[in-house]
């Protein structure tokens, strides 16, 4: 029987952060690939860093150019990256002008043109800059796909993987999409006044990609690309682990009538009014694993981690030193620009990197606020929670409720399928007095106290001041 191991197609790795995990490992090599999308999307700096990478190993690359930026200013452009070496230039990466060739001899003199340049430089990787010149130079249907075919024949049997980059958009049934071996998109997408860039592959033969839009940005290190955590989530088969174990809150009395607190390695909301205690709440529940020897991480939205660390300190909960020595880490990115994939892969990173026990996300609104597209929130928490599932850490995410009543309540609590316990924190008016009530609204795979009990905060901390009143109503109701 045949070694099938030995049949596997070679794979380029692009080396492009987050791209290969999108290509299901890399390019295909030795094949024929359209990299399309508008003006300033980013494909001469994609293209340009894949070869410089490769360059950087020692291999050839080739750079050919039709209609397109000058040799001089694409250099220019490209030096302002990281990725930019000189010394490259001319030695393992040659700039070659070839759109002399097609205007003097039409497709038959470009693809005679490459032929001869790939047999005398025997590049491994080739770039043709502005390629939307050939169907610019008006061949019929049938001499532009022989063209394409040969092409992709001739690439094939030099052993040089090669890309084409044209100023289009769109899967359409042109000889330039269908005939070569994948099909790489680059644009944009715009909500209100802020633009994100997006990378999408329609096809890549011999490779299982992932589908639909994945966000990438473009710094001084070159492109990077964030896969989108639905997609990357929905290949893994990885099962979160099941825990006998539970942890406590850290809160006096609480404890108790949670009987013993949360699984370990569960997720668990805490909804309430602003200002009731909801990321109080969730700092007890960290310093006590700090306390015990346990490795901590809080993400931020609104607080910065000085205004945190001073919050907790208020309440008798000393942080400070264990966000100096590390054991403690804290994410804080405010509710604007920020690409939510982005932060997702930091916070995944950071607790694969520093075997995070225990997490606190404070604002569940700000993590929906970052997520641009029209109905993704839902699904991207649910991959984001069942990773931090498979990592076993135990999660508190806190999420606000309005100040008026608790009519929203069912309504804030439509995704209580993500979490395995709800904790419910609200303000009741008691003779004219708001008091804070804390209850359970779900607790799985426990039995616990379902009274709601008063919620007491001093310099001392968290503690329950015993059951609430049997008849109350909603604060703020006016």
């Amino acid at each position: 029987m045949p070694n099938r191991s030995a049949q596997r197609i070679q794979l380029l790795n692009t080396h492009v952060p987050g791209l290969d995990e999108i290509l299901g490992g890399g390019f295909p090599a030795h094949s024929l690939y359209l990299i399309q999308g508008l003006a300033g999307s980013g494909k001469t700096t994609l293209a340009c860093q894949i070869a410089f990478e490769h360059a950087h190993q020692g291999k050839k690359v080739l750079i050919l150019t039709l209609i397109a930026e000058t040799h001089g200013k694409m250099l220019n452009h490209l030096s302002n990256f990281s990725f930019f070496d000189e010394s490259l230039v001319g030695e393992r990466i040659s700039f070659i002008g070839a759109y002399s060739d097609l205007l003097k001899g039409g497709l038959r003199e470009l693809l005679k043109s490459i032929a001869a340049t790939l047999a005398e430089q025997r590049p491994d990787i080739m770039i043709i800059d502005g390629f939307r010149t050939v169907r610019e130079a008006k061949p019929s249907d049938l001499a532009l796909s022989e063209f394409m075919l040969s092409l992709n024949s001739l690439v094939s049997t030099m052993a040089c993987t090669t890309f084409l980059l044209s100023p289009t958009e769109g899967n359409v049934a042109d000889s330039e999409n269908t005939l070569v071996d994948g099909l790489i998109e680059l644009g944009q997408y715009e909500r209100g006044l802020q633009l994100i860039r997006e990378i999408k592959v329609f096809k890549l033969r011999g490779s299982k990609h992932l589908l639909g839009r994945h966000v990438f940005e473009v710094g001084e290190d070159g492109i990077a690309v964030y896969p989108r955590l639905e997609a990357v989530s929905s290949t893994s088969a990885a099962m979160p682990p099941v825990s006998r174990e539970r942890l406590g809150f850290g809160i006096a009395g609480w404890d108790h009538l949670t009987n013993g607190g949360v699984a370990k390695g569960s997720t668990t909301a805490l909804l309430g009014n602003p200002g009731v205690g909801k990321t109080l709440m969730g700092l007890h529940f960290i310093h006590e694993g700090l306390q015990r020897g346990e490795t901590a991480l809080i993400v931020g939205f609104h607080e910065s981690p000085q205004q945190m660390l001073e919050k907790a300190r208020n309440v008798g909960l000393e942080l400070q030193s264990y966000f100096d020595s590390g054991a403690l880490q804290i994410i804080w990115h405010p509710p604007l620009e920020v690409l939510v994939d982005s932060l997702a892969r930091d916070v995944l990173e950071n607790i694969a990197a520093r075997k995070v026990t225990r997490m606190l996300l404070d604002g569940l609104d700000g993590l929906s606020d970052i997520v641009l597209h029209e109905g993704r929130s839902r699904a991207f928490l649910s991959a984001f929670v069942n990773r931090l599932r498979v990592l076993n850490v135990t999660t508190f995410l806190t999420q606000e409720l309005p100040y008026f009543g608790n009519a929203h309540v069912q309504n804030e609590t439509a995704a209580s399928v993500l979490f395995e316990n709800i904790i419910l924190l609200r303000y009741v008016n008691v003779d004219g007095i708001n008091l804070r009530q804390i209850g359970v609204l779900k607790l799985r795979e426990n039995g616990y106290n379902a009274a709601n009990h008063v919620l007491l905060i001093s310099s001392q901390g968290m503690s329950i001041d015993g059951p609430a009143p049997p008849t109350v109503l909603p604060a703020f109701n006016g």
